[in-house]
């Protein structure tokens, strides 16, 4: 059995999205940028993000046991001609829960959600390239490393390469299918 689920963002997630955007520290990982954010403009992004897209997808990794949520999830510009979306972005919010795969696994039930559920073709993103356990995290669920994107990143005061990735569904297919004989 799954030790999390994906879930759709719920106005009663306001306290743990602020305090996550709010961590300095769990944003030196990512590829965004840190900013400090007020109550009032983390629930105009809140609400945002728990509207009806077709362009997107957004939604909250929870335990299973407690149903607590413990981090996000994202794709976006998702491109119905091409069949295509972003992969934006993942994040454990509390480092108590860091390094339990279940990023990994988050990342497993988008792919499938995207794949199975949406009917995309390919999820494309990338990573600050010396982001060595997302990279493998990446890589762990199929995806691979397309190209480097020099200097495509601004943070703390210098420009930093990315790591461009990519997985198309029938590349995801034949890993679920390998999985499936094992």
């Amino acid at each position: 059995m799954s030790e999390i689920f994906l879930r759709a963002l719920q106005l009663t997630d306001l306290e743990a999205t602020q305090k996550w955007h709010g961590d300095e520290d769990l944003y030196r990982t990512l590829a965004g940028p840190f900013r400090f954010v007020s109550l009032e403009a983390e629930q105009e992004w809140l609400q945002s993000k728990t509207r009806y897209s077709n362009q997107e997808v957004n939604m909250a990794i929870c335990l299973a046991e407690t149903r607590q949520p413990i981090g996000l999830i994202s794709v976006r510009e998702i491109d119905w001609i091409s069949r295509r979306g972003h992969f934006t972005g993942l994040f454990i919010g509390d480092s108590e829960f860091h390094g339990k795969g279940f990023g990994t696994e988050a990342l497993n039930l988008l792919l499938h959600h995207c794949f199975c559920d949406l009917g995309l073709n390919r999820i494309f993103g990338y990573a600050l390239e010396d982001n060595e356990a997302s990279l493998k995290m990446v890589q762990k669920c199929g995806f691979k490393i397309e190209g480097i994107l020099k200097q495509h990143i601004f943070k703390d005061g210098v420009f930093i390469d990315a790591a461009i990735f990519g997985l198309c569904a029938d590349e995801y297919f034949k890993i679920q299918d390998s999985r499936s004989k094992q």
